[in-house]
C-alpha cells in the first residue's frame, strides 16, 4: 500500500509537470527558425515525458510487488518502443475520426439521392449520424480494448510484449471496464470544467474554478491508474519461461 501511495503521488506530480510544460509550449513562438526548432524540441520532450509517465503506470501494475522506482526504470528502458506504438495508436484514432467525417458527408449525398430517385424520405442528418455512431464505438470501446493491452505489454517488455498483449482481450469484463473508465478519465473531467455553477462574486467564481480544476485533475489521474490496473492486472509476463512438470 505504501508503494502504491508513492507511485500515485509521483504519477500526479508528473501530470502536473506535463501540464506545466504543455502550457509553456503553447506560448513558444514559431516566427523564426530558432524558435521553431525550440518549439519542436519542447514538443518532443513533452511527448517522451507523456509516454514515460503513462507507460510507468502499466509497468507498475503488470508485475505484483513492483516498486515505484522499478516501474519508472522499466518504462524508461522501453520508452522508445512505447512512444512509437503510442504515436501509431494516435494516428489510427485520428484516421477513424477523419473517416467518420468523410462517410458522414457521403451520408448527406445518399439521403439526397434516395429522396430524388426513389422518393424515400430519408433524413440526411439520420443517415450521416450512422458512421459517426459506429466511429464512436470504435474510438471508445474497440480500439482502447485492443490497443491498451499492447501498450501495457510494451511498457514492460518492449516489442516482445506483443506476445502477451491479447491476454486482456479475452476477458469479457474488460470490454465493459475500459469504456466506463475512459468516461471517468476523459469525459467527466471535461464536463466538469465546462460546468459553470451560478455563483456570485469574483472570489466565489475563482474558488469554483479551482475546486472544479482540482476535482477534474484527480479524476483524470486516479481514473488513469484504475485503467492501468485493470489493463495490466493479471497479465502474464511476456518473458515468463515455459516450464513443464517433471515426472
Amino acid at each position: 500500500m505504501k508503494s502504491l501511495s508513492v507511485f500515485a503521488l509521483l504519477h500526479l506530480a508528473a501530470n502536473a509537470l506535463l501540464l506545466g510544460v504543455g502550457y509553456y509550449w503553447l506560448g513558444v513562438g514559431e516566427s523564426r527558425a530558432a524558435t521553431l526548432a525550440w518549439s519542436i524540441a519542447v514538443a518532443s520532450f513533452l511527448l517522451l515525458l507523456f509516454c514515460w509517465t503513462y507507460s510507468a503506470g502499466f509497468a507498475y501494475f503488470r508485475e505484483p510487488g513492483n516498486s515505484a522506482l522499478i516501474a519508472w526504470r522499466t518504462s524508461l528502458r522501453n520508452l522508445i518502443p512505447f512512444a512509437v506504438a503510442a504515436v501509431a495508436a494516435g494516428a489510427l484514432l485520428l484516421a477513424v475520426m477523419s473517416g467518420a467525417d468523410l462517410f458522414a458527408g457521403y451520408g448527406f449525398r445518399l439521403a439526397s439521392y434516395l429522396s430524388l430517385k426513389f422518393h424515400i424520405g430519408a433524413k440526411p442528418s439520420s443517415i450521416a449520424a450512422v458512421p459517426r455512431r459506429i466511429a464512436l464505438v470504435i474510438e471508445w470501446v474497440v480500439l482502447p480494448v485492443l490497443i491498451l493491452p499492447m501498450l501495457s505489454a510494451i511498457s514492460e517488455s518492449g516489442w516482445r510484449g506483443f506476445r502477451s498483449a491479447s491476454a486482456g482481450w479475452r476477458r469479457w469484463i474488460y470490454w465493459i471496464q475500459t469504456p466506463v473508465l475512459l468516461l471517468i478519465v476523459v469525459y467527466l473531467p471535461i464536463r466538469l470544467m465546462h460546468w459553470v455553477p451560478a455563483v456570485q462574486g469574483f472570489g466565489m467564481q475563482l474558488f469554483s474554478f479551482a475546486a472544479r480544476a482540482l476535482a477534474a485533475y484527480l479524476l483524470f489521474g486516479i481514473g488513469w491508474l484504475l485503467l492501468a490496473f485493470v489493463t495490466s492486472g493479471g497479465s502474464p509476463r511476456a518473458t515468463q519461461p515455459m516450464t513443464t512438470v517433471s515426472p
